[in-house]
């Protein structure tokens, strides 16, 4: 890790909330040509589902205007989603990563988070093959390169592996570097023993659907996040190529960078 990621896990990354444990500004960090992400316009989350009434009034603090949840149909019908009664301001889009995913002991018919048992010899390979065509990817991004669509927010269950996937790309798109993009996903790490906590008390289902995973299966690590941006230039040439080919115009992508970048 550079000593410009290692600067940036400062207070102010993360965003407390009772209930919410992985929710993170995507600002300060290093980017091309010598600028930096912008504060206060990009976050990643995890599950917005369980915000209390004080994280409610906070999250409306941050002026959101887009929220994008990854998660597929069955974790909204299964835990809800973000209560828009209560945040009614962001406009709320629904992008599933994956068609079904069930958190429940014995019953996961595909399984995100935490993923697949750790495969060292060809770390992220898994998360190419989640990624599938591409199409979520680029409707995300196209979310958040719109005319009025920051700051927004997007996020998964876990704030780990499609949010993270989604993270890496914007951030290699703005020109983060690499060895950075694996310290943010590797944060993660640092949101677990809370959410945990929260989860054997309320949701015991998902907590005995997480005691099925070894401890190392759980640990988030930067090599992951990298051979999956590795496995997408093999693949693509790049993660803005991948996006072009599949419909996204450049003018979107460089819109886009204009407004996260300083």
């Amino acid at each position: 890790m550079t000593d410009a990621a290692a600067d940036q896990a400062t207070p102010g990354r993360w965003i407390p909330f009772e209930a919410g444990f992985n929710f993170r500004d995507l600002g300060g960090y290093p980017a091309r040509d010598g600028t930096t992400v912008r504060w206060g316009r990009l976050y990643r989350a995890d599950t917005l589902h369980r915000l209390s009434a004080s994280d409610l009034s906070a999250l409306r603090d941050l002026g959101l205007r887009t929220v994008v949840d990854l998660r597929a149909a069955s974790e909204i019908d299964d835990f809800g989603r973000l209560d828009l009664d209560a945040c009614p301001a962001p406009a709320w889009h629904h992008v599933p990563m994956l068609d079904v995913v069930v958190l429940r002991p014995n019953e996961a018919e595909e399984i995100d988070e935490p993923p697949a048992p750790t495969e060292r010899s060809d770390p992220g390979a898994h998360y190419v093959e989640l990624l599938g065509s591409g199409e979520a990817a680029v409707r995300v991004i196209s979310l958040l390169a719109r005319e009025g669509g920051l700051p927004a927010v997007f996020h998964c269950t876990a704030g780990r592996d499609r949010t993270g996937m989604v993270a890496a790309m914007v951030l290699e798109l703005l020109g983060v570097p690499d060895d950075v993009i694996g310290h943010d996903y590797e944060l993660t790490n640092e949101a677990r023993s809370r959410s945990d906590a929260w989860i054997a008390q309320n949701e015991p289902e998902f907590a005995a659907y997480l005691a099925r995973f070894s401890p190392d299966q759980r640990v988030t690590r930067g090599e992951t996040i990298l051979g999956f941006l590795a496995g997408l230039r093999a693949r693509y040439g790049s993660v803005e190529q991948l996006l072009v080919d599949r419909g996204l115009r450049p003018v979107g992508l460089d819109r886009l960078r204009g407004r996260l970048l300083d």
